[in-house]
């Protein structure tokens, strides 16, 4: 069900947005979910990932939570690793994030449900976090293809996926690897902070080559890493079947 997140200020600098769920925690509480010494010294977390920063996975009300706090890549990441120019709430990363993955839910796409998020603000700049729900029983499919070779409708199920978001417009502007998550019989896209809903065409075969980038790079630094020419045929394959 589509929820509009709950604000709260926690402090002149600090803006908190919560899902209506978690409205009632009291405010000691709020930017707790954003402080991982907290959440592991309450025992909270069950497991974290590296990446461009830490990923906290953690458990809290019957909810399985992502913790993301987003960092720069790229050349300018040497200049400033995780602070952000404010132009504005409706401009900061977190924002954008939970409002696109609200646009995805609409349009029944699979995707995470945003949980809270906190943007803080200092002078010009800023730096945000964003909770989401844990797509439970899945794993990323750059740490898959280290351990073990996808069958072809693995691949054909990635690709659907893919063509699923395309066919109703939603541009995932980083979509690698480490952005598709697979489990039994099911495939999430996830990390949206620079997702887009679009029209027309040019944006869907960039999708593609940005992925097929990301697999190429990984299999050169990775051995084993399961993926060849023919598994990429099979992703194509699944993604051009709803033709």
């Amino acid at each position: 069900m589509l929820t509009d997140p709950i604000f709260c200020m926690a402090d002149s600098s600090t803006m908190v947005f919560l899902h209506p769920d978690l409205s009632d925690i009291p405010d000691s509480l709020k930017e707790d979910l954003f402080n991982p010494d907290r959440l592991q010294k309450e025992g909270l977390i069950t497991r974290s990932e590296e990446g461009r920063g830490t990923t906290y996975f953690f458990n809290f009300r019957n909810h399985a939570c992502v913790l993301r706090h987003y960092f720069r890549g790229g050349f300018i990441s040497k200049l400033s690793k995780h602070s952000y120019l404010w132009l504005g709430l409706k401009n900061s990363r977190a924002y954008r994030e939970w409002q696109i993955l609200q646009e995805i839910e609409k349009r029944g796409l699979p995707a995470p449900r945003p949980i809270a998020m906190r943007i803080e603000i200092s002078g010009l700049t800023c730096r945000s976090d964003i909770v989401t729900e844990e797509i439970e029983g899945s794993a990323a499919l750059s740490s898959i293809l280290c351990e073990k070779p996808l069958d072809e409708k693995d691949w054909r199920r990635i690709g659907a996926t893919i063509r699923s978001f395309h066919d109703k417009g939603v541009f995932h502007q980083d979509l690698n690897a480490m952005n598709i998550l697979l489990g039994s019989e099911t495939c999430h896209l996830i990390d949206f902070d620079r997702g887009r809903i679009m029209t027309g065409q040019w944006w869907k075969d960039r999708t593609l080559k940005r992925l097929l980038r990301s697999l190429n790079k990984l299999l050169r630094k990775n051995d084993p890493f399961y993926f060849d020419p023919l598994h990429w045929d099979f992703l194509l394959d699944g993604y051009r079947e709803q033709d």
